[in-house]
């Protein structure tokens, strides 16, 4: 997956080691900061409203494939039903639940 990124906003690891107040008030004003080490990102410090925003739309997108995976056993071509864990794994999806999730 690629990011955009302002270059403004990408900062060695070491400098936000010795900046991290500063830094952390750029995020808590909104500033998505990406952390470089050796030329290479390590990780992104965002705003929590960020966070948020990511976990709902991933939340839709798991709702979005189980209702995909309802209306599909809704209308078999042949009106047989189909086991839900069948099509699960016949499409991929992963139906567990992970307990860090819920």
């Amino acid at each position: 997956m690629r990011m955009k990124v302002d270059t403004r906003d990408i900062r060695a690891a070491s400098q936000v080691a010795r900046n991290f107040g500063s830094v952390a008030d750029e995020v808590e004003a909104g500033r998505t900061i990406v952390v470089m080490r050796n030329n290479a990102p390590v990780g992104v410090l965002a705003p929590v409203s960020l966070i948020e925003r990511i976990d709902a739309v991933d939340e839709r997108e798991e709702d979005l494939r189980l209702l995909g995976i309802a209306l599909v056993r809704m209308n078999t071509s042949e009106g047989d039903l189909v086991e839900l864990d069948e099509l699960a794994a016949e499409l991929g999806v992963d139906l567990r639940v992970d307990p860090d999730v819920a």
